[in-house]
């Protein structure tokens, strides 16, 4: 048996390779691949991380995306250039439904039947994404005695059919108490979210005017310009089909970023009252088509 070779025998080839090596482990790549079924494409992370070229070309991070936790990933996951728009239009939202149920809020408004376990959302979500893109083909409808035209005779009937039938039939009877419940829930919240929405939307408008009336001049103040971005917005937010952002007829899209400028406000706290601005603005557009609703 040879004795291994010490530090002070090595050659200078032996230390090259074993430097090699070393190097090697610690910048092994780190893969992280497109949450798409069927698609192939990844890319390093570390190398992403650290703003080096990755150790193979394909491997780039350039253009890829994240998705959160809030989604039915319970750890997330990475979205490849290719397909940011196709996730964007079928974004999945888990939802926990009452009576320990769970379901998908897709961005396409496709939903599933309700399930027992929650992990059986992401088979369903992808078997929902295969079928879109056309690599699955569509489920053959169902026979529906409330659907005309979809009712078969009783002579056409085959035993998968009865079958289908019959488990319907079950999970209406065991599942009827829970969407009574689940329905009466909905009644209430919507019953106490929407007057606070209402008074919220009442409140925030009157604000609004009070600030554009007001003589003070908005910009000459950080914490001033901060409010008014927030409660007003400094930005035009017209958002007619045709409309063009300019210096003349609106506020433009810039004008934020030039008070920011003008008071130098971290850009954390820019992109912060944008988004703060965006809810007060959505809510007060959801509360004006509520109420647009209930008056016809």
């Amino acid at each position: 048996m040879t004795d291994q070779p010490t530090l002070a025998t090595l050659t200078e080839e032996q230390l090259a390779d074993l430097l090699a090596e070393a190097r090697a482990f610690r910048n092994q790549p780190s893969l992280r691949s497109c949450l798409v079924p069927g698609c192939l494409r990844q890319y390093d992370a570390i190398s992403c991380l650290n703003g080096d070229p990755p150790p193979r070309p394909e491997w780039s991070g350039a253009g890829w995306a994240t998705l959160g936790s809030g989604t039915i990933f319970p750890a997330g996951g990475h979205i490849c250039p290719d397909h940011k728009q196709l996730i964007t239009n079928h974004l999945p939202r888990r939802l926990k439904l009452p009576h320990g149920r769970w379901g998908v809020d897709c961005a396409c408004g496709w939903s599933p039947a309700p399930q027992r376990w929650h992990g059986v959302l992401r088979a369903q979500w992808e078997q929902h994404l295969l079928t879109t893109t056309g690599v699955l083909p569509p489920e053959p409808p169902l026979p529906d005695p409330d659907v005309p035209g979809t009712r078969l005779p009783l002579n056409q009937h085959t035993e998968a059919t009865l079958t289908e039938l019959y488990d319907r039939l079950w999970d209406a009877e065991s599942e009827w108490k829970d969407l009574r419940d689940f329905a009466r829930t909905c009644h209430l919240g919507w019953s106490a979210c929407v007057p606070a929405l209402l008074g919220a939307r009442t409140a925030l408008e009157h604000l609004r005017t009070r600030i554009t009336l007001d003589s003070r001049d908005w910009a000459a103040d950080k914490l001033d310009a901060l409010l008014y971005a927030v409660l007003v917005g400094w930005n035009c937010e017209n958002t007619d089909e045709g409309h063009v952002h300019n210096d003349i007829d609106c506020a433009g899209d810039q004008g934020l970023w030039t008070i920011a400028k003008q008071h130098d406000i971290p850009t954390d706290q820019i992109i912060q009252a944008s988004q703060h601005r965006w809810w007060i603005a959505n809510a007060i557009k959801v509360a004006k088509k509520i109420e647009e609703g209930a008056e016809q």
